[in-house]
């Protein structure tokens, strides 16, 4: 499914000072935020919500937005990679743009080669359990292989929650995931009976490991 962006207003104007570098957005990325061009005069305002995307969670832009930043027509999502750079990205996943820097207003190369900026437009908040846990998820195997689509809903609390399991090969698809939990670090996917039928570590930012070096080198990530 396509996500469409939803429109919000466009915020024309100076913008606003930021006192905080990338680590903040990486504590606290859900918010408006100013985008704009380096050099350039134009400016509007992002949306980053909590809502799941499919690949990522919500973004927001306005429809005079999307008219001043071309590249931005293709944008659905947002995540953070495992630099904390964070990436503006299509309903696939592949990265449109990705800001990064070490203090102050983030920058980033667009595709039509102009410099972007991203900075804070008020208040801003870390993204929640629930938020952090429900979403479109990939077990993958070795080389990147993809074995099953997941879908994790989480309960308010973002410790427990729900598996809906999409296209899955044939052997993992046989292992009727339904329910997980998280506890420590480590999430569990387990059948309606709710035995366990794979545990995983964390890794990277929104990325597990199997927790067994006898389950190989699997990886399960927000799509």
């Amino acid at each position: 499914m396509l996500p469409a962006i939803v429109l919000a207003a466009a915020v024309a104007g100076p913008a606003p000072s930021r006192a905080e570098g990338p680590g903040a957005l990486t504590r606290a990325p859900v918010g408006a935020w100013r985008l704009s061009e380096v050099g350039g005069k134009v400016g509007c305002t992002l949306s980053l919500t909590g809502a799941p995307a499919t690949a990522g969670w919500e973004v927001k832009a306005p429809l005079a937005c999307r008219g001043a930043f071309p590249p931005l027509k293709e944008v659905t999502a947002w995540t953070l990679d495992a630099d904390g750079a964070l990436a503006l990205t299509d309903a696939d996943g592949r990265r449109i743009v990705a800001f990064t820097g070490a203090a102050g207003p983030m920058e980033a190369k667009a595709p039509d080669g102009k410099t972007w900026r991203l900075e804070a437009a008020g208040p801003a908040r870390p993204l929640t359990g629930r938020e952090r846990m429900s979403g479109q998820f990939r077990l993958s195997g070795t080389g990147g292989s993809t074995l099953c689509d997941l879908n994790l809903r989480a309960d308010i609390f973002g410790r427990a929650g729900w598996v809906t399991p999409g296209t899955c090969t044939p052997a993992w698809s046989a292992k009727g995931f339904s329910l997980w939990t998280l506890k420590e670090g480590r999430l569990t996917l387990m059948d309606r009976r709710r035995r366990p039928m794979l545990v995983m570590k964390p890794s990277d930012p929104g990325v597990f490991v199997a927790a067994d070096a006898q389950e190989g080198s699997l990886v399960l990530a927000r799509r």
